[in-house]
């Protein structure tokens, strides 16, 4: 298949397609060959001038030793001067004689080649010659691998699990997802937040939170590798309907189905655990419904970093940051911090919340289910030309120091493919069985379960 850099190069005239196919030719093959000439030219003029110098310095030892000769009567003088001009003429024929250096030679242009990366072998990859898709044994095993334990935890799923099955996807969860518990928790509007006018209070609103599973980490581009590897693109039934014709144009640099800035189907080397960028809400929501989660609501995002106390009689008392009400830009990876990119969500462990949870303030704006603006007053509602979603926490290019707290809501179309917006994932308690794996007997939950108090569910 022909490169971008091919097609730009046919038609060009033979000396200027070596200028476009290759990054290591310093100059135009053309350029190269008129110094070539130059230099050629140079070389025959030198021997021009040897031959006319020579020849004139013996024409005029010789007059010289004829006119002394006549002149003093001494035929010494001639006998002198005769070797001089022998030996002038035989250095000169030496030097016409001798070889001159061969021309440089212009080396045959090379057309830089990419080295394929080593690309991450997926499960679904990993286990594809010995996979039964009728075994619930190797089912079960390849969706552990994959991450997909939540569907596993699904009630109407985890009765048909073996106990160790039930135990390593319990595990999983536990590992992979703090709690964040139920609970009441204060909703600002955007434009009250960091603003201590009067009034600015009355435009708290107070919202009731299940308690709900949240992703320890952003999502990373390892994580999402394995939607993109089982096809997750070409899966219709994970997308929303009225989006089906836009996900043809959900594509990496190279044309590959992937995240804006993947290159050929996989994700920049050495940026495995980094958050993964360059996604729409709709990726986002695809990839929640593949692995059996959803995307957080605005309150249960809140919650989990402004961690409501709520003493009786009073209103609950929340911190701006998950740490508590100061930015500390070595907790959280916001502007100023150093680094001018994503990093790694294992990095800066200390900006952890109080239930576990890493990053939610800085690397990367967070997608939730949310409409931009929804905590607005009637009268006041931001009117935008097209919806826009919720994005919550800041990123690592945000300089703004309220722009980064927990109650900050900023809002993006929700088409939008940007580099410094990522998400995670959610999981309602109630869509999951409980650690007593002898009580799974319970009605069949859908997969956006119930949690998302006061919130539209993805669709």
């Amino acid at each position: 298949m022909p490169t971008r850099r091919t097609r730009l190069s046919a038609g060009l005239p033979r000396w200027r397609k070596y200028t476009v196919e290759s990054d290591f030719f310093p100059v135009e093959a053309g350029a190269l060959e008129a110094v070539c000439d130059t230099q050629m030219s140079d070389g025959a003029m030198k021997k021009i001038v040897l031959a006319v110098a020579t020849l004139g310095l013996s024409l005029g030892m010789t007059i010289t030793a004829v006119f002394g000769t006549m002149i003093t009567g001494h035929w010494s003088i001639a006998a002198i001067a005769l070797p001089a001009i022998v030996a002038t003429l035989f250095v000169g024929y030496r030097r016409w004689r001798k070889p001159r250096p061969a021309a440089p030679t212009v080396p045959a242009p090379t057309v830089q080649t990419q080295t394929p990366r080593l690309r991450p072998k997926a499960a679904c990859e990993d286990d594809e010659e010995h996979y039964d898709a009728k075994d619930p044994d190797h089912l079960a095993a390849r969706m552990l691998r994959q991450g997909r334990y939540a569907l596993l935890l699904r009630p109407q799923v985890a009765a048909n699990l073996r106990d160790e099955q039930a135990h390593a996807a319990m595990e999983c969860l536990d590992e992979a997802m703090g709690v964040v518990p139920e609970g009441d928790v204060l909703l600002q509007s955007w434009r009250a937040v960091g603003h201590h006018e009067d009034g600015a209070e009355h435009a708290d609103r107070l919202v009731h939170v299940d308690s709900v599973y949240l992703d320890r980490y952003p999502v990373t581009n390892r994580q999402y590798y394995e939607f993109v590897a089982d096809r997750g693109y070409e899966n219709m039934s994970l997308w929303d309907r009225s989006v089906w014709p836009a996900v043809l144009d959900f594509l990496d640099r190279t044309g590959h189905p992937g995240p804006r800035f993947w290159h050929e189907g996989c994700f920049p080397d050495g940026r495995e655990d980094h958050p993964v960028v360059g996604i729409s809400w709709y990726e986002c929501a695809a990839y929640a419904r593949w692995i059996g989660k959803r995307l957080p609501s605005d309150p249960e995002w809140v919650k989990a970093g402004c961690w409501p106390v709520l003493a009786q009689g009073t209103r609950p008392m929340q911190r701006r940051y998950p740490w508590g009400d100061t930015l500390d830009r070595e907790r959280a990876h916001v502007w100023g911090s150093g680094v001018n990119g994503t990093i790694s969500v294992h990095e800066m462990p200390d900006g952890v919340s109080v239930g576990g949870i890493y990053h939610l303030i800085g690397n990367v704006w967070e997608w939730t289910t949310s409409s931009f603006g929804v905590w607005d007053t009637t009268a006041r509602k931001l009117e935008t030309p097209t919806p826009m979603k919720s994005i919550r926490g800041g990123a690592f290019d945000t300089y703004f120091d309220t722009q980064a707290m927990c109650q900050f809501q900023s809002g993006e179309s929700p088409i939008n493919r940007k580099h410094n917006i990522g998400f995670r994932c959610a999981l309602a308690v109630c869509d999951v069985i409980s650690g007593d794996f002898d009580e799974v007997e319970r009605p069949e939950a859908d997969l956006v379960g119930c949690g998302a108090n006061g919130e539209e569910e993805l669709q």
